[in-house]
């Protein structure tokens, strides 16, 4: 006989997209739902992403006149996963994330917007689309939250453009890299709605206009307080509970006392990966390797994924992440690391390795470039930290991680201390070169040679701006490749660059019903996972943006309607 503290149908243990998503869904079929979160924040590290979803043929397509089809986007994920991830659990997604979505839309504040030009990151492959599978969460009035809103994970203000005082979605990154008068437009527009924000400013709250990750997480946990469903912070994972070779409960510690709560219908693991932990890092993971490097949340120590294997779970992809080229920061120890989403596409830039030779297309979809770090770095030619090179004119036009564009902030004017601890500075790269110990020939060389692509509009070496995804962030560059711009204008400027990720993506196995599985591949009874916790469905590949959310919000459901449906997938 067992002694429990508390007994719910389903628990679920995380709280990002994955966890709430799935609690909703469990509770909108009739199941008593408890949620549990290690951190004393909610909202894992959705609420600290770009909060976009990928899911092809979703029903916001239609809208802007995209056509799509399950079998297109099964197509195009069979060919960018080339046998990492099955046909089943693929299957599994591209029919279900579009009824995850219209049943959040229809029962619940999540709302998502269609990003129609953002495309696959390999459009030309089968079954990729040039744009419209990418979603982001509407705009979040976070005051709708009350005092929740203080425990909601939020981006810290070093990483947020005007101090977070500017709400900005996935759409408006072209606005903003186009520079000039649009960008400083939109800029005022967005300050002026935040100091009219009367009932934000007179309680002193930062912006509650929020987006991106902020947005989904809010939503969903507005969603969850609609249902006055628990969600108990501060509260961690100590031990799977079992009777009979089912998992029929957890034991969690709550504010240092030890918790056992029943699950009568399952337990779902909706964690975070192991990104933050340096011992399973350098364990499972190729060196060198480092969680400073990880945009990954503090909490995100792969406890999940360590307990259930004490209960016969196996695991895939341990040597794998969401990788993701990153800048550090040495002057901001609440957000040290900057992961290189755009600046890494940009007209007048490079990255080099201590040679000061280019390795890499460096446009090319970040979960790429990060491995491409990783392959290249030998001893003869280290790439790791590699060189963001790049000339005046990418200063004055862009952003580069803290340093906002010269047009708005000159060097006289940035963070005191910034040159030297995150980048450096000189009048020629000759000069640059020996500052920052990169062989002067060769990024000369380097240079040269991309001054020919830049006119030629075709990179010989590395195919630099051939693919649609590599020139997203450039509409508005010139040239006849907007991706290549000489680095002619000095002075001229060194950041350096580590393969960082955007969180692991190795775990537990699961099947297409998100059930853990043993290594002879069984199904561990009432035992589930999504996120990041589990293997990602993607395999060894980043099919486009939103594909760690989509799925994790997706497996959560249907976690849920598989372990409450008795077996069988809900329909209402």
């Amino acid at each position: 006989m067992t002694s429990w503290d508390a007994s719910v149908d389903f628990l679920v243990i995380g709280s990002g997209a994955a966890g709430m998503t799935a609690a909703l869904r469990a509770h909108d079929m009739g199941a008593t739902t408890m949620v549990v979160e290690k951190a004393v924040l909610f909202g894992g590290s959705t609420a600290i992403s770009g909060g976009v979803v990928w899911v092809p043929n979703n029903p916001l397509m239609a809208q802007h006149g995209i056509s799509d089809s399950t079998d297109a986007g099964l197509q195009y994920l069979e060919t960018v996963t080339a046998g990492t991830s099955s046909t089943e659990r693929l299957r599994a997604y591209v029919e279900t994330a579009p009824r995850m979505m219209s049943t959040l839309a229809e029962n619940s504040h999540v709302r998502f917007e269609c990003v129609k030009t953002y495309p696959d990151y390999f459009p030309e492959v089968p079954g990729g689309k040039s744009g419209g599978r990418s979603c982001e969460p509407l705009v979040f009035d976070a005051l709708q939250l009350g005092a929740e809103f203080g425990r909601m994970r939020r981006m810290p203000t070093e990483r947020l453009i005007l101090g977070g005082r500017l709400s900005m979605r996935a759409a408006d990154g072209h606005l903003m890299l186009a520079g000039g008068l649009p960008a400083t437009w939109f800029m005022l527009r967005a300050l002026v709605r935040y100091y009219t924000n009367l009932r934000a400013r007179l309680q002193g709250l930062r912006n509650t206009n929020v987006t991106l990750g902020g947005a989904l997480a809010g939503r969903l946990r507005l969603s969850l307080m609609d249902r006055a469903v628990p969600l108990w912070l501060n509260t961690t994972l100590r031990e799977l509970l079992t009777e009979g070779g089912r998992v029929t409960g957890a034991c969690v510690e709550r504010d240092g006392t030890l918790l056992r709560i029943q699950a009568k219908k399952g337990v779902l693991l909706a964690t975070g990966g192991f990104d933050r932990n340096a011992a399973m890092r350098a364990r499972y993971q190729p060196a060198p390797i480092s969680d400073a490097w990880s945009a990954g949340c503090e909490s995100n120590t792969g406890d999940s994924v360590t307990l259930a294997t004490a209960v016969g779970a196996s695991l895939d992809l341990m040597d794998d992440s969401w990788w993701c080229p990153a800048m550090l920061n040495p002057l901001c120890p609440s957000a040290p690391v900057w992961v290189m989403i755009f600046e890494k596409n940009l007209p007048a830039s490079i990255i080099v390795n201590k040679r000061g030779q280019r390795f890499m297309n460096e446009a090319a979809p970040y979960n790429d470039t990060g491995k491409s770090m990783l392959r290249a770095n030998t001893p003869d030619a280290p790439a790791i930290p590699a060189y963001l090179i790049f000339d005046s004119t990418y200063r004055r036009k862009y952003p580069c991680g803290p340093m906002n564009p010269g047009y708005a902030v000159s060097d006289r004017s940035l963070p005191k201390g910034l040159e030297g601890a995150f980048f450096e500075k000189a009048d020629t790269l000759d000069g640059l070169a020996r500052k920052i110990g990169v062989d002067p020939a060769g990024l000369l060389a380097t240079a040269n040679r991309v001054k020919e692509f830049a006119v030629t509009g075709h990179d010989l070496d590395f195919h630099r701006g051939d693919s649609l995804q590599d020139r997203y962030y450039t509409v508005n560059a010139d040239g006849p490749n907007p991706t290549l711009g000489p680095l002619a204008q000095p002075p001229f400027y060194a950041v350096k660059v580590y393969p960082g990720d955007l969180g692991t993506k190795g775990g537990v196995r699961t099947d297409p019903r998100a059930r853990v599985l043993t290594e002879a591949n069984d199904p561990i009874p009432g035992l589930y996972a999504a996120g990041n916790c589990s293997a990602a469905v993607m395999g060894r590949t980043y099919p486009g943006a939103g594909a760690t959310i989509g799925p994790a919000m997706t497996f959560g459901f249907i976690a849920a309607e598989h372990a409450v449906g008795g077996g069988r997938e809900g329909r209402k």
